[in-house]
Order: structure tokens, then sequence, then C-alpha cells
């Protein structure tokens, strides 16, 4: 009988532990927990094993259970509370559940005494063909037991944004391949972002992975990750490692971030303080002609980042022509008089905020229909029941 080589032995496997790290307080907060296989002294990666789909799913059971009890019995041994995350793939505590009324995890926890609160349960990006009610209701299990539920590669397909509402987890975890592609495509860019928002009106934390150079570092930053994890740091391990092991390089590009920060938010500040002595000094709005005069001699006022001025009312209405700067050079378009943009997020909101602080705004960065430039909108009070709005180029 031939012995599939695809199919490891007990003995040739061990858990490896990838860190995953707070920005927070810049330490090891975590690691997952990732199978290797040992041959001949070479490591080997155990992916394409469970991922083989002529595999039986008990083959990948046993295995996985085998490295699940290793990984939780190392962790009972260390002083370190750090955390340990478990991929679990929801077709496998589905049916696992429905067949046996266990959750392996659970009895894994009670027989090494562990903290609950010190495993985070991750469901991993897959097809899932049951009732997400009911996988609904065995995650509950976990929470209520006290562990932290997370959900792996968001974006990547199958989590979708029903499974996440459902399912209502501590953790986002982000696909490494969107990170990538946000660093130079501004619609991916736009995706991260709204995963930071859905996070954080979720109560969830961002955990941004696939980390492999500083300028991804970066962009989790710029979108609010809490916890990075990726190569920049290290790779899976056999031993965990020491808490402060990365902490001198995150502090020190966690500073330079925050240095190109304050200066990006700096000049566009310079805006507001070179329009503050021009907006009081104005004569009364009355007319879309007055409004565009306003403008006009506005421009000698804004920086080479501002791409477009217009005046609305406070109900929406654009009583301007749109102003757009291209080569240097004003264009005037008087067929934007009249539109109305009561309905873009935050409009409202802002307008009360600029009357009751009697100062300008800033929006949040966000992408131009029009140009697909990522920008910021700077809108300040302009006479009576007017505003200006000008759109800067980040």
């Amino acid at each position: 009988m031939q012995i599939d080589s695809r199919i490891p032995h007990q003995h040739e496997v061990r858990p490896f532990f990838q860190p995953i790290l707070s920005l927070q307080n810049q330490e090891i907060i975590g690691y997952e927990t990732l199978g290797r296989r040992i041959r001949n002294g070479v490591v080997e990666s155990l992916g394409p094993f469970f991922q083989s789909s002529d595999i039986p799913e008990e083959v990948h059971l046993t295995i996985d259970r085998y490295l699940r009890e290793d990984a939780m019995k190392q962790l009972a041994a260390t002083d370190d509370e750090c955390l340990l995350f478990i991929n679990l793939k929801p077709s496998w505590i589905y049916r696992t559940y429905r067949r046996t009324g266990e959750l392996p995890t659970l009895q894994l926890i009670r027989k090494y005494q562990i903290n609950p609160a010190r495993i985070v349960i991750e469901i991993t990006e897959e097809e899932f063909t049951g009732k997400l009610q009911e996988l609904m209701q065995i995650v509950g299990l976990y929470r209520d037991f006290g562990c932290i539920v997370a959900i792996d590669d968001v974006g990547s397909g199958f989590s979708n944004f029903d499974r996440i509402a459902s399912l209502q987890p501590k953790i986002l975890k982000i696909d490494l391949n969107i990170l990538k592609k946000s660093a130079t495509h501004a619609g991916y860019k736009a995706l991260m972002e709204s995963f930071s928002i859905l996070a954080a009106q979720m109560g969830a934390s961002l955990l941004v992975e696939g980390v492999e150079t500083k300028q991804e570092l970066h962009s989790a930053l710029q979108v609010g990750a809490r916890y990075v994890q990726g190569y920049l740091f290290s790779k899976a391990e056999s031993e965990l490692q020491h808490r402060d092991a990365f902490k001198d390089m995150l502090k020190e590009e966690m500073q330079l971030f925050s240095l190109n920060e304050f200066q990006r938010y700096s000049q566009m500040f310079a805006v507001q303080q070179n329009l503050d002595a021009f907006v009081h000094s104005m004569l009364p709005i009355r007319t879309s002609e007055d409004a565009d005069q306003v403008i006009e001699h506005a421009m000698s006022k804004v920086s080479n980042t501002c791409m477009r001025m217009y005046i609305c009312r406070e109900d929406g209405c654009q009583i301007s022509s749109n102003y757009s700067r291209r080569d240097e050079t004003w264009c005037k378009d008087e067929s934007y008089r009249g539109a109305n943009w009561i309905w873009r997020p935050y409009f409202i909101s802002n307008i009360l905020m600029m009357n009751l602080q009697k100062q300008g705004i800033f929006s949040q960065p966000y992408t131009d229909l029009d140009t697909s430039y990522q920008i910021q909108t700077y809108s300040c009070v302009v006479g009576e029941s007017c505003y200006l709005f000008l759109d800067l180029t980040i």
C-alpha cells in the first residue's frame, strides 16, 4: 500500500508562532499559531496540506487538533500573558458541533487551565454552505466561554458583510493583498478605510497582516490599525519571542509617521490662516455673481494643493460656479450653479459644526468622484448662510 507523502506524520509536525504587535504599546500582544512540517531538517509550510481538497477532512482535523493542543500546551507553560490566535474553519466547527455537541478547543482550554480571554478564535476565510444562524450560535459559545472572536482575511471574498455582522467579531483581520494594493491604488485605499470605519462602528479592532515594509506599516497606521503582523517584524518561529523585541523599531517608525502627518496637516491649516482675514472682510453674498467674485478674490489666498472651489448655501444648494485648477489655470463652470450636495455624508453635521464653533473644518480624507484623487475638503462660513468649500489634494 502506497503512503501519500503529502500527509505528514504527527512526529513531523509542530506549531510555529508569528508575533502580532500592538501599535498602542509597541509590544507583542499575541501570536498566530501556524503548522509546520519538519522533514530531514527542512521546515515546510502545512498550507498545501490543509488546502488540498482531495485529502479527507478527518485527516486535516487530526493534524490540526494535534497542532492546536501542542500550541496551547506551550501557551499554558509560559508566564507571558500573550494571546494565542487559533485558525478555525467555519465548516469544521459547524460540522463537529452538529455531530458531537462538543467544541474541542474549549475542552483544551479546560484541560490546560488557560484563561479563555487569552484565546482568539480566528474564523478563517472559506466558502460556508451551512446555516449562518447556527454558525452564529456556535461561535457564540466561544464568546460566552470568554474567548475573543476574530474574522480572518476580511475583504478577500467569502467574509462578506452578512457574516461579519452576524458573528460580531472583536477583531477584523484585513487581507494583506488589499493593504499592498492600497499603497498605489485609490480604490483599494478607500476599501481599507471603509474597513477601518466598519471596525470602529462595530466596536472591533483592526489587525493588518502581511506587513512586509515600513511603507506598509505607515499605510496600516493611516487606516487606523490597532494591531499589525508580518515579515517586517518576524516570520513564524518555533519559540515565543520577547514582548519588547520590536519596540524600538516601532517607536521610531511611529514617530516618523507622526512627523509626516503633522507636516501634512500644518500645510492644510495654513490654508485656513490665509483665508481668515479675507473671509472677515468680504461683502455679503446675494447672487451667484457675488459668490463667483468671492472665489476669484480667494484664488490668490489658497495653496497649490487646492484643486476646486465653490460656495453653497446651508440647504446644500450650490450658489457659485465650480472653479477647478487645471495646469495652474483656474477654469470656471457655471453649470454647477443650483446643484444640491445635501446628499453627501456629513454635509449637514459639518454645517452645524461650523456654525457652532465659528470656524472652518476639514473633512476626513476620501477619493474624489471626478478625478479619483485622494482629497480633503476644507469648508468655512463666508457670509450669512453661505459656505466656501475647497477641495485639497493629499
